[in-house]
């Protein structure tokens, strides 16, 4: 426990020294404010080209329609964010020899990958929290409307932690079995931007974990079982197959 402990502690002050808690607040953070003023102006852009009559009918936007927006721009670009922030969590440790001190120091590989994975889960939930606080907040005073409740940012706060806790467990999977960050990333968000293709089938559509970005973006909770098991599932054998994979690679 005390190695789990100290390499946790390793984790944040190396996110800190790395800036990864800056790309990561960039790609969730950031968006949360920009789309709200972004509908907000969107008018005024279009606003030579397309009748005056008609402005008002197309871009009628409500809170909730921003929180929506919100939640499209964060899978669409902040994924990214997060996982090339996560791709180089494993492979760096093997090829660049750093986890040769901690082992030699005794340290256990499945704590540290237990470790790695909850500094990122801390870190992203804590992210998602003040984001959807700060686009709930620009929403409901750019946009009148029924405004967005706690209530309704509630539920999709868990689920977009849920899926984003998937997203992780996908990328530190990956990054044990390549060499490169880059790999790892386009190989992660591959796989993460194809949850939204088999969520094109309606059969397969309740068993893909994008679906929880589409019940977040719709503020529905339908069906929302079979999706939130099978994302779970999904998680734990990312990390089950990590730990694996990591105690099966030799340190020089």
């Amino acid at each position: 426990m005390m190695t789990f402990k100290a390499y946790l502690k390793k984790e944040f002050i190396e996110g800190i020294r790395q800036y990864k808690y800056i790309a990561l607040a960039t790609g969730i953070i950031l968006f949360s404010i920009l789309d709200p003023v972004m509908l907000k102006l969107l008018p005024s852009f279009v606003s030579n080209k397309i009748p005056a009559n008609l402005i008002h009918q197309l871009f009628e936007f409500k809170p909730k329609d921003a929180l929506a927006n919100y939640i499209k721009e964060l899978f669409q670009i902040g994924t990214l964010f997060i996982i090339f922030t996560a791709a180089g969590s494993i492979n760096e440790e093997i090829y660049s020899q750093k986890i040769v001190f901690p082992f030699s120091k005794g340290a256990n590989k499945s704590q540290i990958v237990l470790a790695k994975y909850l500094h990122f889960e801390i870190a992203i939930c804590l992210l998602l929290f003040v984001g959807l606080f700060f686009n709930q907040y620009y929403a409901n005073l750019l946009f009148e409307g029924q405004k967005i409740a706690v209530s309704d940012i509630v539920p999709v706060y868990f689920l977009l932690c849920i899926y984003y806790l998937f997203v992780i467990s996908l990328t530190l999977l990956l990054s044990s079995f390549t060499k490169k960050n880059i790999s790892a990333g386009i190989l992660a968000c591959t796989a993460s931007y194809s949850t939204a293709l088999l969520s094109q089938f309606e059969k397969l559509k309740k068993f893909s974990p994008y679906n929880l970005i589409l019940l977040t973006s719709n503020f529905g909770s339908q069906d929302v079982k079979t999706t939130l098991v099978t994302t779970i599932l999904l998680t734990l054998i990312f990390l089950v197959t990590t730990v694996f994979r990591f105690n099966s690679l030799e340190v020089n």
